[in-house]
């Protein structure tokens, strides 16, 4: 069982991943605002900015946020089958940076429910 995260930088993909998601018969996902760190950085350009300049400097972002989603998924072969999937959908990205996943193993899944 692996817990599957996407970092997506990309936004106009969100729609097309969740899309897929579905198609796959993935039976649940958890999406999360988030934001790079280089982005936080140069939200606060004062002091860090002047500092760090290069790879933070203000040309290079081009997107103030992003989303992560994850993923249980229980089958082993799946996570292949959906790594490859949204790989080749997001592969179709113009532009570099458009997104990251990786896995995680999960050792175990406990449901919290209301007392009876």
């Amino acid at each position: 069982m692996q817990v599957l995260f996407l970092v997506l930088n990309d936004l106009s993909y969100l729609d097309k991943v969740l899309e897929k998601f579905v198609e796959l018969k993935l039976r649940g996902a958890t999406i999360l605002d988030s934001e790079g760190m280089a982005q936080a950085i140069m939200k606060n350009e004062g002091l860090f900015g002047a500092l760090l300049g290069g790879p933070f400097a203000k040309s290079s972002i081009t997107q103030g946020s992003s989303k992560t989603i994850f993923t249980v998924i229980p089958e082993e072969e799946k996570v292949k089958v959906v790594v490859e999937e949204i790989r080749a959908l997001i592969g179709e990205a113009h532009k570099n940076g458009a997104g990251f996943m990786f896995t995680l193993p999960v050792s175990g899944i406990f449901p919290i429910k209301h007392k009876e």
